[in-house]
């Protein structure tokens, strides 16, 4: 298994995953040559890439996916809900929806229903021994979800804010309640208590995700999470900018 954030804020969100012999993308947020060129810088060319699994239909989520379903006809594989509420569903051909699928071209799939105000997805994808957690953009994750997040291999969860911050910055007050609220995104604090219920002896890697530009640092992310969870797990920080440590297990 072999992971690559290519970005991850509230600008844009991308991942790279090669996994079973598959090589992903979990959602096209940034711009198509961006994305383009960063896994050109992981050796990897864009029409390689088998398909594209979209989590919502956030502009952050999915800004090129159009480009990619127009210039190579890569597959995608999209909720209902999500494809109904994609403002550019009419350029996307190659598409699959997810919602009864167990299984994605041979990677057993779980999905998780975000809490956010769109409808959507994270993820738990596994074979045998590995297994990957991708849960961003929600503002809780619903106990009967908790069971099949535990000990997995690998988990990208989202630390996407102080509350602190948040509360005191310069967004419309129906914006901070909505960000720090359950149907939001999870805090700095809300992302280590999870990842302390979730962790177990086969998890071996942390990626925090969407990192707020404006309402959080990546210092306070890191530091938040440090403190409270297992110091042999190691803990990396996905960036607006560039991309993230490559992790390959």
């Amino acid at each position: 298994m072999r992971i690559v954030v290519l970005g991850s804020s509230s600008s844009g969100n991308s991942t790279y995953v090669e996994f079973n012999d598959k090589k992903f993308l979990i959602d096209v947020g940034l711009g198509f040559n961006d994305i383009k060129d960063k896994l050109y810088d992981l050796g990897v060319s864009a029409d390689e890439i088998d398909f594209i699994i979209i989590t919502h239909a956030h502009n952050d989520h999915v800004r090129s996916l159009h480009s990619f379903s127009r210039v190579y006809n890569t597959k995608i594989y999209i909720g209902h809900e999500t494809f109904l509420e994609y403002q550019k569903k009419d350029y996307i051909k190659n598409y699959e929806f997810i919602d009864e699928l167990n299984i994605i071209e041979g990677i057993k799939l779980h999905k998780i229903p975000i809490s956010h105000d769109k409808k959507g997805f994270g993820f738990v994808f596994e074979n045998e021994e590995k297994s990957l957690a991708y849960m961003t953009d929600t503002g809780m994750i619903h106990s009967k979800f908790h069971e099949l997040l535990k000990n997995r291999t690998i988990y990208l969860l989202e630390s996407n804010h102080d509350v602190e911050m948040e509360m005191n910055g310069h967004k419309d007050e129906m914006t901070k309640i909505r960000n720090i609220g359950d149907m939001g995104h999870l805090s700095n604090e809300e992302c280590a208590m999870y990842l302390n219920h979730f962790i177990g002896p086969n998890t071996k890697v942390i990626i925090l995700m969407h990192i707020s530009e404006h309402d959080n640092t990546y210092e306070l992310a890191y530091n938040v999470n440090r403190e409270s969870i297992n110091k042999k797990i190691p803990i990396y920080l996905s960036n607006k900018d560039k991309t993230s440590e490559e992790i390959i297990i």
